[in-house]
């Protein structure tokens, strides 16, 4: 970590994501799989996360096959060929779609095999969401205690939902938040972790001093400038909690077949 003021320390994710990904390597789990990542924006070329999250498969040895398409028919035709490939142990799919509702998205992943959603979006996938265990990895090296009070904002959200029910489930006190929301109220919690996809919605006079700030905004923070100033440890962006979620789909592709 290091810091953003006096008392303040921002979380590495970029270090911590380094080191879960030398363990991979070590274990050698990864060096047989084969991972399709299918790209439905229509722009016909690698965007940036797609590139990352291909050259980290490759570094561990994993076989990385990205499909591009466009639209919600291409991605499900590519799902469809995907779970039923004996030789793939593993499938993604890059968010956004092009033209897909957020009914539609969660209807497409609600179809990859649960057994190879290793990024855990499928409601009945038996992973964890990678998000919520870049999340849960966050929490666990900060020793926040079980039983703490958290608050998520934008917890109706596809990936708040999730977050939300993990936490629950891990024994924390969770409190969600979504539009229309007082969100003066997060300055009762010493935890907030923001998922709306708005830039700067958690603003200074939200947030007590020394809390601490999980951000799970991109490519733009979710907290104001002012607020993480405030923060006593936070995420930032980038480098916080995005590359703990990549790292974290190849931890779910580890456990596949």
């Amino acid at each position: 970590m290091q810091n953003i003021s006096d008392t303040g320390l921002v979380f590495d994710g970029v270090v911590e994501a380094k080191g879960i990904e030398k363990s991979l390597q070590s274990l050698g789990k990864l060096s047989d799989k084969t991972l399709v990542i299918i790209q439905g924006d229509g722009e016909g070329r690698e965007s940036t996360y797609v590139r990352l999250k291909r050259e980290m498969g490759e570094r561990m040895g994993v076989t990385v096959i990205v499909k591009f398409v466009s639209g919600v028919e291409e991605v499900q035709r590519e799902i469809k060929k995907a779970n039923e490939d004996n030789k793939i142990e593993g499938i993604l799919v890059q968010l956004p779609i092009k033209g897909a509702s957020r009914d539609e998205i969660e209807q497409v992943l609600s179809t990859i095999d649960t057994e190879k959603d290793i990024d855990g979006l499928n409601p009945k996938s038996e992973f964890i969401p990678a998000v919520v265990m870049a999340v849960e990895t966050v929490l666990e090296k900060i020793n926040l205690d079980r039983g703490e009070a958290l608050a998520i904002v934008g917890a109706e959200g596809m990936t708040g939902t999730r977050l939300y029910d993990r936490l629950i489930e891990l024994g924390f006190v969770v409190s969600g938040f979504d539009k229309g929301d007082d969100l003066i109220k997060l300055v009762d919690f010493d935890v907030v972790i923001s998922c709306t996809g708005v830039e700067g919605v958690v603003k200074q006079e939200m947030v007590r001093t020394g809390f601490v700030g999980i951000d799970l905004g991109y490519p733009r923070a979710e907290f104001s400038k002012e607020a993480i100033e405030k923060a006593g440890v936070i995420t930032p962006v980038p480098g916080g909690i995005g590359p703990l979620t990549m790292v974290s789909l190849f931890v779910n592709l580890a456990e596949t077949g």
